[in-house]
């Protein structure tokens, strides 16, 4: 769930959000919450230190006693994950109280290798927008519980005043069955020296109800 330096993943089973956590029976519910993509940072013994919100905002963070698979962070590391948590007093400061964390598709693209194919498979993209330094997006992907290569790749034209990234998608060994849902953030501070103020961000996919498209904003 960190951000890795990796261009592509091999998706084994099912592509839906990998939920971290488990409630403790099918008849719970959770109180009320608040889901959206963070960012968790753990210290030097690997423990989630802190949360941070997309505006700029930090918490403090506990886990609920329903949040029962802590999974294993790596010590000071930034994870960007899919939060469902509710912000709640801890005498004089407000704690974020964590219920569950999804898994999220966050590298930092980079171009294929000389001689490598781009797979463009088509997939649905459910929404798409800027937030806390990121491109972040929710696709659908139709998938049984075969293979799929994904990720984000730099296909950044020469002489393009800023960056362009495609969705990286290959249908390895599976069949088409079920609309599965796949959360996808893409880092751009690694790319803040080509994404100044006027300059151009593109994010290409290939939709099965709308072909080849591009959505791009201005920095």
């Amino acid at each position: 769930m960190g951000v890795r330096r990796h261009t592509m993943l091999t998706m084994v089973a099912v592509l839906a959000m990998l939920v971290c956590s488990c409630e403790r029976d099918d008849d719970y519910r959770y109180p009320s919450v608040l889901t959206d993509y963070v960012c968790l940072a753990t210290g030097a013994a690997g423990k989630v230190e802190r949360m941070l919100l997309d505006n700029g905002t930090s918490y403090p963070v506990n886990f609920a006693d329903t949040y029962e698979k802590v999974p294993a962070f790596k010590a000071d590391t930034l994870y960007r994950v899919v939060g469902v948590y509710e912000l709640s007093a801890a005498g004089q400061e407000v704690e974020a109280l964590i219920y569950s964390v999804g898994s999220v598709l966050s590298t930092i693209p980079s171009p294929l290798p000389e001689g490598a194919k781009m797979h463009q498979d088509p997939v649905y993209l459910q929404s798409i927008w800027l937030s806390g330094g990121y491109l972040n997006m929710v696709l659908e992907v139709k998938a049984l519980n075969g293979k799929h290569s994904i990720g984000f790749v730099d296909t950044t034209p020469t002489g393009m005043n800023g960056k362009e990234f495609t969705f990286y998608h290959e249908v390895v060994d599976d069949v088409e069955a079920y609309r599965q849902k796949l959360y996808g953030s893409i880092p751009l501070g690694p790319f803040s020296e080509w994404l100044q103020q006027g300059d151009t961000l593109r994010f290409v996919v290939n939709q099965y109800d709308k072909g080849i498209s591009t959505y791009e904003y201005v920095m």
